[in-house]
């Protein structure tokens, strides 16, 4: 079976946002996902798993979790804050994705299926983060800035 070709994401291929923050998260995350990355391939090359090799990619998924939670936090509190008026779709792309993510980390959990785990994180994940960076982000950061939000804020 030919392998899929695999995406990662590298910083300097994520477009800039108006906000400091909000690229500063984005980054963050992108390292993240590397690492993931890095373990799924290493897992993928191998016949046979150690429990610490199924653990460390466990607790790289919920690192990654346990950062995306917080991110789209401080983002939907910033659209609050501004009054932006696409709030409800960019939220609702919010719930969904880390819907889907949580439900990915319960599936790994449950039958430590890579495939299924690599195709989400070299395939799904960075497509959906690219789109959504380059759409409700910066649009999200455009409205902030111009209605009075300093961008160079650390929140």
């Amino acid at each position: 079976m030919p392998t899929k070709p695999k995406t990662i994401l590298e910083v300097e291929s994520i477009p800039r946002v108006d906000i400091d923050f909000m690229n500063n998260t984005h980054f963050e995350e992108i390292e993240k996902v590397k690492e993931l990355g890095k373990l799924v391939s290493a897992y993928q090359a191998k016949d046979t798993h150690t429990d610490a090799e199924t653990a460390e990619i466990t607790r790289a998924l919920k690192n990654w979790l346990a950062h995306t939670i917080p991110h789209f936090e401080r983002e939907n509190q910033l659209m609050q804050e501004t009054g932006f008026p696409a709030y409800p779709v960019h939220s609702n792309e919010h719930d969904i994705a880390l819907n889907k993510m949580k439900n990915i980390i319960q599936a790994w959990e449950q039958n430590q299926d890579i495939e299924l785990l690599a195709d989400y994180v070299f395939s799904l994940w960075p497509s959906w983060f690219n789109d959504h960076v380059n759409t409700m982000d910066m649009m999200t950061a455009k409205f902030a800035v111009m209605n009075g939000f300093d961008p160079h804020t650390s929140k």
